[in-house]
């Protein structure tokens, strides 16, 4: 009793599954007379999605009845519940890419068609996945079947040459994104090495500290496979909290990862926490404290016991080898900071980019409005189906413009930003062109209020009228498709051959400015025509209107219905949510770059603020004996920023050197943004120096050793010593102490 839903649909052989291993979980599967030319074909296997939503998950519905596209169709299978097929374009030019997949529900028998059968070319409707034979790569089947191909190609005389693409499964299953995703692992282990280096630091300076502990330890007879042990099983409930504390924020982060997501995102519905991700979680959890714990413990180990005893722990960790140490950690940090940062920087300039274009339309105040006429009334088998699609198309659009509110209605024959869609030749008859040279546009159908709902402006010639019904061999053509097929020249008046179905020529009546309706980061050439010359099964209503399109939802629905209540409306938001919906992976991956960003640069500041907080602890001794001899503050301060700043330049300059370097390999995931784009390496340069002067401030000298005239030391200096309240008050002043 409720409306007609579009789902997911596959038209498969006979052999579809079997390929695939999978088997249904009730019934059978398709068999080769249900396959076979001019078979019926009225039955139908069902996914358990569906099972479970239209039958709910009655084991009597095998040899039931559904309608789909109006047609009774008798259950005959259900499959697995894992069963998954991935939403794939017909070819590659059909950029399906920000087109939101629907879950797939329905799989019916492919029965081929005497006219598919008699089409040399094929129609190229469909594809075709095989399963290589042990040992034969990808190489080989290529070869193989490009030899058939071009023997069929010279035996059939066909008018184009035709060629075989072959490539693994995964690689069309992962589609535009797989480089995306590396991207953001890549992002995840720049962020997973920053705080190993912020553990290694932290280690060293326990190590460090531990060093008269350990000596006392060693003299009184332990072991240094115990010294060891007992260093490692710290390390290792370090890394049991940390890796626990960092699942259950993952388990979390998880539901706000799948909420922001794009629904395109290939296999969404599958990323969830299992046992080979916590087992992952873990191993690289206790890899780390093992790796970041041991190695300090070595260290230590190879201090001899009566040394450390009798020397002062901050003099024997303040030497050349362990500043040397440090200063390669910090600069390998800054590094890893500096690559997160460039690259994050080009992601959102590129992102600010797309959204910035000139779009050449408004998508301000538009509803749109899909509507599905996939009911048999409409079908091509119904001899009357053009007209009745065109009777409910006018019947719409006056119903819509009577709506409250409503400035204008219009049609089209695809939904914008959806990539390229009916993409043609456009020839002409007047100027003959090779194959391979004629230019390719999109074609649209439209009414004749399409220009003046998208706000698109008109550059010369004419629209089209409702007078036009009576003479539909009439075109309007894109400023971009005017100069590829008549450069120089004006195109008003002249003729193009047909696009599909409609006159045998078309007369280009006028030219509209180029828009980016297929995608915002190109301009598409397009040739439009009236929607009476072909009226689409899948219309797109825009209606532009003063009220949002919260209000206007209801009458849109109630309005459509009441003309059929058999047609479907899969899609009904704003223009505005469209333009959203259509660069939503680009901004899910900026988003997620730049939350890896935010993490990089908070454990860098961290890290090098606790490296150089560290090291001015060692030479406390130093700033006290400074400080007594008449150093100011700023003195101190600049000593100590000039020294760290070699190891901040220079993993700065690596990084950034690097950064650059992968870059390019992304370049493919940027839109007109270059890896040299000097406002994003302004900009990052400028974070990290800024992180710099703040993570390089070293802490006070505390309340307590300032009130006793001591520094951090607990020496007392020369001056302080010859008079302690002077002291006292100078150090209370910030004269000697403060911050340093």
């Amino acid at each position: 009793n409720d409306r007609p839903q579009i789902v997911g649909s596959l038209v498969v052989s006979d052999n579809f599954l079997p390929l695939l291993g999978v088997k249904p979980i009730l019934g059978r599967n398709f068999t080769p007379e249900e396959t076979a030319e001019g078979s019926k074909s009225d039955v139908v296997l069902l996914t358990y999605t569906a099972w479970q939503k239209y039958f709910n998950r009655d084991r009597n519905a095998i040899g039931r009845s559904i309608r789909i596209s109006g047609e009774p169709k008798t259950v005959i299978g259900i499959l697995p519940s894992g069963f998954r097929f991935p939403h794939i374009a017909i070819a590659s030019n059909m950029d399906n890419s920000n087109d939101a997949p629907t879950v797939l529900q329905v799989i019916q028998p492919l029965v081929p068609q005497e006219e598919v059968l008699k089409n040399d070319m094929g129609g190229f409707n469909y594809k075709v996945i095989g399963r290589l034979k042990p040992g034969v790569t990808v190489a080989q089947a290529q070869a193989e079947l490009q030899g058939l191909q071009e023997a069929h190609t010279q035996a059939a005389h066909l008018p184009m040459y035709l060629g075989i693409a072959v490539q693994p499964f995964a690689a069309d299953v992962t589609g535009g994104v797989s480089k995306a995703l590396w991207l953001l692992f890549a992002a995840v282990g720049a962020v997973l090495l920053i705080a190993c280096v912020n553990l290694a630091n932290l280690q060293l300076a326990r190590a460090v500290s531990r060093q008269h502990e350990i000596a006392v330890r060693t003299a009184l007879g332990a072991g240094r496979r115990r010294l060891l042990q007992s260093s490692l099983a710290e390390s290792l409930v370090l890394a049991v909290a940390g890796g626990g504390l960092g699942i259950f924020l993952a388990a979390i982060g998880i539901r706000l990862f799948l909420a922001a997501a794009p629904t395109n995102l290939p296999r969404l519905q599958e990323v969830h926490l299992n046992w080979t991700i916590l087992l992952f979680a873990a191993a690289v959890s206790i890899l780390t404290a093992v790796l970041f714990g041991t190695l300090p413990a070595f260290r230590s180990l190879r201090v001899q016991p009566q040394q450390a005893i009798q020397n002062n722990a901050m003099r024997t960790a303040n030497t050349r080898e362990g500043a040397g140490t440090r200063n390669l950690l910090v600069a390998a940090e800054v590094a890893c900071t500096m690559i997160l940062l460039l690259v994050t920087a080009l992601v959102i300039r590129s992102f600010a980019r797309v959204l910035d274009q000139d779009r050449g339309f408004s998508a301000d105040h538009i509803t749109v409005a899909q509507v599905n006429l996939d009911a048999p009334q409409y079908g091509d088998s119904n001899k009357d189906a053009h007209a009745a699609k065109i009777n409910f198309t006018e019947r719409a659009l006056d119903r819509l413009r009577q709506l409250p509110g409503v400035n204008s209605v219009a049609i089209t024959s695809a939904m914008p930003l959806t990539g390229d869609t009916w993409v043609a030749d456009m020839r002409r008859p007047d100027h003959p062109l090779p194959d391979g040279q004629v230019p390719k546009v999109n074609a649209r159908w439209i009414s004749p209020d399409y220009f003046a709902a998208m706000k698109i402006p008109l550059i010369a010639g004419r629209t089209f009228h409702d007078e036009d019904k009576n003479n539909p061999a009439f075109a309007i053509v894109s400023e971009g498709a005017a100069r590829a097929a008549w450069p120089g020249e004006s195109p008003i008046g002249r003729q193009i051959g047909a696009l599909s179905g409609g006159p045998d020529k078309l007369t280009v009546v006028g030219i509209v400015a180029d828009t980016r309706t297929n995608n915002l980061k190109r301009v598409t050439d397009t040739v439009y025509v009236p929607f009476w010359n072909r009226p689409p099964r899948e219309a797109v209503y825009l209606i532009r209107s003063s009220l949002p399109t919260e209000a206007l939802a209801a009458s849109i629905r109630r309005e459509i219905w009441n003309i059929d209540p058999q047609v479907a409306i899969p899609t009904l938001k704003s223009m505005d949510e469209q333009v959203g919906d259509s660069v939503a992976l680009e901004r899910f991956q900026t988003m997620l770059l730049s939350s890896f960003g935010i993490a990089a640069l908070c454990l860098a500041l961290l890290g090098v603020y606790g490296v150089l907080s560290y090291s001015v602890s060692l030479r406390a001794q130093e700033m006290g004996i400074r400080i007594a001899l008449g150093a100011g503050k700023s003195e101190l301060v600049g000593m100590i920023l000039r020294q760290a700043l070699l190891p901040v330049l220079s993993g700065l300059v690596v990084g950034l050197i690097t950064a650059m370097v992968l870059a390019r390999t992304l370049q493919s995931l940027l839109y007109e943004t270059k890896p040299a784009d000097p406002v994003a390496i302004a900009a990052s340069i400028g974070i990290l120096l800024a992180r710099f002067h703040y993570g390089g401030s070293a802490p006070c000298l505390s309340r307590r050793q300032c009130r006793s005239g001591k520094d951090a030391s607990g020496r007392i200096g020369n001056r302080l010593k010859d008079d302690r309240k002077s002291g006292k008050r100078a150090c209370q002043e910030g004269k000697f102490c403060g911050c340093l």
